[in-house]
């Protein structure tokens, strides 16, 4: 069931249905499974090998059983918060699948200048770069905690005057979820120090958080000394393709540097193989496999190829220094070369990609806002077997 609550213009929100046991096999994985074919081949005629995926998929973690939604008065809420230029409807492949395991999916994009900023004047200036730099700037994140707030105080309001069907949302068992700028404000959230940002008390009893294409870069303080506070469960989640299009050409690489400076305790990296960054929005990917990103944004300013490729990439050494961390700069310096070019997968290799992160981040949602142990279990013992070669994950 989905429903878009008066007065919350920016908002969409998924409210699981609840289903019997009779019924699970039409529901659950099934049901997943449509979804995921569906943002795959939308735009294209080549379409996925259902028979592959189903088969994937039924051998992980989201089988029809773990589909079960009991009949339950409330359900745990995650909040999805979408990319630079992308309306609060993306993520759907993610959102479908967090709904389908017994989540409420509040998904919000909190400022409008974000949403429509393909559309601005340096946008079509061709000022991509100058861009980025606005929307991820401290006073852009400020302005965004503050809707964040607000959107939580009406939500809070609303569910105490028992409206439907927010009074079936458990708001006591939160997560926060993001992608690319979306997945900033998540860390952020977390515990990212930003330069220039006192970060607001926030209400929200946020037990975890899901970072896809998570932003890192050299400017500002030490990449040490951003992310040293995050004690929050946090699952990053990206790719060895997972070029930055928002103008600032960020290597795969560099987004793996919040899970490497995070402290450790319940910090998971899940790195997929060849899955490009569009395909990390969640179905926004044309099933050609191209990135959809900004003309001329590989040759912005910004952190270029990674010198290591592949999962190994480079490991991200604390070199001190103040402000923009010598040592890390330096290495950025040595990385502006852009994207480079490589062979898109299959739409069937793609599907099985975005089906694996489905699988992943419900578990980690299960294991760190339910609390569920045998979530915990599969994820720490059967994802690296059941992912294989499409993907690495890693703990600490």
């Amino acid at each position: 069931m989905c429903a878009t609550p008066k007065n919350f213009g920016l908002l969409l929100l998924f409210i699981p249905m609840t289903i019997s046991g009779k019924n699970l096999r039409h529901f659950g994985a099934t049901a997943l499974i449509s979804a995921v074919l569906a943002g795959c081949s939308a735009h294209s005629p080549p379409k996925p090998d259902e028979a592959k995926v189903k088969q994937f998929v039924g051998q992980g973690y989201l089988t029809d059983d773990h589909f079960a939604v009991a009949k339950t008065s409330s359900f745990p809420l995650v909040i999805y918060l979408p990319a630079l230029g992308e309306p609060r409807s993306a993520g759907e492949a993610w959102r479908t699948a967090w709904a389908q395991g017994g989540y409420a999916v509040l998904s919000l994009q909190p400022l409008a200048e974000d949403g429509g900023a393909w559309s601005s004047a340096k946008a079509r200036a061709g000022d991509f770069a100058s861009l980025a730099r606005e929307r991820y700037s401290a006073k852009a994140m400020a302005a965004r905690l503050a809707v964040l707030q607000g959107a939580w105080q009406e939500l809070s309001r609303r569910q105490a005057r028992r409206e439907a069907p927010l009074e079936r949302i458990d708001m006591t068992r939160v997560a926060i979820a993001g992608y690319d700028l979306g997945a900033y404000t998540a860390m952020v959230i977390a515990g990212e120090h930003l330069r220039g940002l006192t970060l607001p008390a926030l209400p929200m009893p946020v037990r975890a958080v899901i970072a896809m294409s998570p932003h890192a870069d050299f400017s500002g303080i030490a990449l040490s000394a951003r992310y040293r506070a995050i004690a929050t469960p946090v699952l990053s989640v990206t790719s060895d393709d997972d070029w930055d299009t928002a103008g600032l050409g960020t290597a795969p690489s560099i987004r793996r540097a919040p899970f490497e400076y995070m402290p450790p305790g319940d910090k998971y990296l899940l790195t997929m193989s060849g899955l490009s960054h569009s395909v990390l929005a969640g179905g926004t990917v044309e099933a050609s496999g191209e990135d959809l990103r900004p003309a001329e944004s590989h040759k912005s300013e910004g952190l270029g190829r990674s010198s290591g490729g592949g999962h190994g990439g480079h490991h991200f050494g604390d070199h001190g220094g103040h402000g923009t961390a010598g040592g890390e700069a330096r290495q950025g310096e040595q990385e502006r070369s852009g994207s480079p070019a490589r062979a898109s997968l299959s739409p069937t290799a793609r599907a099985i990609g975005m089906a694996a992160i489905q699988g992943v981040s419900t578990a980690f949602l299960d294991a760190y806002v339910k609390r569920d142990a045998i979530a915990q279990e599969w994820l720490d013992k059967d994802a690296k077997r059941w992912l294989g070669e499409r993907g690495e994950i890693k703990k600490r």
